[in-house]
């Protein structure tokens, strides 16, 4: 298997893309710490664990510091080492720039951008003592070509790329690659609130159906795959990149 006697670490774990990520990483072979505030999380653990895999949930706030040193430090006691940091915990906020309050932009700078950076930091120490680390950070579509009244979320997955493209090269001699994925629209619950938030949900999702040009919606696993990729010593040689997942969609909004 590709990650075998590898340990990694998945924020926002508990559903969506998160859960695909921590399954995919634990059938190929990882041991897989996994983070979030959601209680649902131990749930997946258990899954894996009892799938014949190597899973532990350690609840906390990604955007917190001393919750973050805790999460990593415990993936060294409980593993011994630490191969893959991916950086998944999300939170959006479908409100344009005029009607997003200080403490909504500072909650999601805090647990979409800010937390990118805690973990990084704190887990940067043990990946360099892996002859394999491997960051992947899990940015958006909205980093590039975003719409309307997504103010907050598309600055902070702008943030994502950037501090991804700095920071592979601040550990490129270590030999830790840091790479991102970008999204499109997939089906998770980030998906379905945004859904709760239209008037006619029918016409709208005909309309998003219309702007991909591979005809559906994504899956969590689609992305779970880049992912594992990234991860894994396929892509040995690729740091500092960005990677696209999202059924062709950037490539069409990005020339309307």
């Amino acid at each position: 298997m590709r990650l075998a006697q590898r340990a990694a670490i998945v924020t926002g774990a508990a559903q969506g893309i998160g859960r695909a990520t921590a399954r995919r990483l634990a059938e190929e072979g990882a041991s897989v710490l996994l983070v979030d505030v959601d209680e649902s999380a131990q749930r997946v653990a258990a899954d894996i664990t009892s799938a014949g895999g190597t899973a532990l949930f350690v609840r906390g706030d990604v955007s917190d510091e001393k919750a973050v040193t805790k999460a990593v430090q415990a993936a060294r006691d409980t593993f011994g080492r630490l191969d893959v940091l991916v950086n998944n915990a999300a939170m959006t906020l479908p409100k344009g720039l005029e009607e997003t309050a200080v403490e909504e932009w500072d909650r999601v700078q805090a647990v979409n951008l800010r937390s990118v950076y805690l973990f990084m930091k704190a887990a940067a120490p043990h990946l360099r003592e892996s002859d394999a680390g491997s960051v992947v950070n899990v940015a958006s579509f909205h980093a590039s070509a975003t719409i309307e009244n997504f103010a907050a979320y598309a600055a902070a997955k702008s943030g994502v790329v950037g501090l991804t493209r700095s920071s592979a090269l601040d550990l490129a001699p270590a030999g830790v690659r840091v790479n991102a994925v970008c999204p499109g629209i997939i089906e998770t619950a980030m998906w379905q609130a945004w859904l709760d938030e239209v008037e006619d949900v029918e016409s709208t999702v005909a309309e998003v159906l219309k702007l991909q040009p591979l005809g559906r919606v994504g899956l969590p696993v689609d992305v779970a795959n880049a992912i594992l990729f990234l991860a894994s010593d396929e892509s040995a040689y690729i740091t500092g990149t960005t990677l696209y997942v999202d059924g062709g969609v950037t490539a069409r909004l990005s020339h309307v």
